[in-house]
């Protein structure tokens, strides 16, 4: 009356998938979080290093601020700055992305979260 039984019965299968689903669940909307920061953090990296260079630019041509030549500036150096396709437009000293325009840039003038404040 002994049987050898080499398989799986159906509730260790049902448990076993349902355990990868649940895993799955957790994982998934964690990589998506990971990367939107990462494309964000990227955007904002690619946007000082064209700011920093378009000043220079400016500096070393002894030109005023024009849309246009930004514009020139950009299509001459840069193939993709905001990986999402984000429009990129120079106001007012600052490179900005239609789509990461909300995050701040963290300038300095800002006082650190949970220190003393600057004086």
């Amino acid at each position: 009356m002994d049987r050898k039984y080499d398989g799986f019965i159906l509730v260790e299968l049902i448990v076993v998938i349902a355990i990868l689903g649940i895993i799955v669940a957790v994982a998934v909307p964690r990589l998506t979080r990971l990367k939107s920061k990462a494309e964000e953090s990227v955007c904002a990296t690619n946007r000082k290093i064209v700011e920093r260079m378009y000043s220079d630019f400016l500096v070393e041509n002894d030109i005023d601020y024009v849309d246009s030549i930004f514009n020139q500036f950009l299509m001459d150096n840069f193939d993709e700055i905001c990986p999402v396709d984000g429009e990129i437009r120079y106001e007012d000293g600052k490179v900005k992305c239609s789509v990461h325009e909300v995050e701040s840039d963290g300038d300095e003038e800002e006082s650190p979260r949970d220190e003393v404040p600057w004086l």
